[in-house]
């Protein structure tokens, strides 16, 4: 009996890294398809609709950024009211966002990603922004879920490299 809990336990802890990986890749991907959703070029309707279903009900949104005075401002949206306020811009500017490095730490079914990302313009394809997202994960159903989403764009005082280990 001894002999089995231990060969148990054994494979219990060469699965979990595994796993692990798994669950990292997922984050990433699921990551990526928030960037591809508002990514697209001048005219292009971005599918909210598939965009709902990367947020879990209720998801939180928002950017923050060191305000007038360098004590901090910012303001937390709903999903819906992002995509009232930046979807007709999105599509009448073009933009595109993709990560040019992620970090992820990952506990059972939570998960935080640090996703350093550049920000394009969609008619001359002339980097606009760069920055940081903060995005907190849920894995609901066998599926990760984005329930946060922080984002701060870089400055002289908050380089990117700053938000990594």
């Amino acid at each position: 009996m001894l002999r089995f809990l231990t060969g148990l336990a054994a494979l219990t802890l060469l699965a979990a890294p595994a796993a692990m990986a798994d669950d990292e890749a997922d984050i990433i991907a699921a990551m990526d398809e928030v960037y591809a959703v508002i990514s697209g070029p001048v005219g292009e309707a971005r599918d909210f609709d598939h965009m709902r279903t990367l947020f879990l009900p209720n998801a939180s949104m928002g950017a923050v950024g060191p305000g007038p005075d360098g004590n901090g401002r910012g303001r937390v949206i709903t999903l819906e009211d992002y995509i009232e306020r930046n979807g007709s811009w999105l599509s009448d500017n073009g933009f595109t966002e993709t990560a040019t490095r992620n970090q992820v730490e990952v506990f059972g079914e939570i998960a935080y990603l640090r996703s350093a990302y550049e920000g394009y313009n969609g008619a001359t394809g002339e980097l606009i922004l760069t920055g940081v997202n903060f995005v907190t994960f849920f894995k609901i159903e066998g599926e990760w879920k984005v329930a946060s989403l922080l984002w701060r764009q870089q400055s002289d005082d908050w380089p990117v490299e700053a938000a990594f280990d």
